[in-house]
């Protein structure tokens, strides 16, 4: 594979590494939703979904090798703080 088509494909996993940032911090939202409203199993099921959600991005990335796992790690981090931030911080 060329340059190129390298860096695109980092810049892939590391596009999907925000995806999963957000779907990861959209279910947070939900689970803390529920546990809030007495919905426990909900929540804990939605928990290990998150759980399952971050490490499979993460091994699928690692599949593919070094590079592609540092990306979709760094753009998890880099949406997670985003978002974060966004939202105003943490309480």
């Amino acid at each position: 594979m060329n340059a190129g088509g390298e860096a695109f494909e980092l810049a892939g996993f590391a596009a999907a590494g925000g995806a999963v940032a957000l779907l990861d911090l959209l279910a947070l939202e939900a689970a803390v939703k529920r546990l809030v409203s007495g919905g426990a199993r909900a929540a804990a099921a939605l928990t290990a979904w998150r759980f399952a959600l971050v490490i499979g991005g993460l091994t699928a990335a690692s599949q593919r090798g070094a590079g592609p796992l540092l990306a979709l790690a760094l753009g998890l981090l880099i949406a997670r703080v985003a978002l974060v931030k966004r939202i105003g911080g943490v309480a």
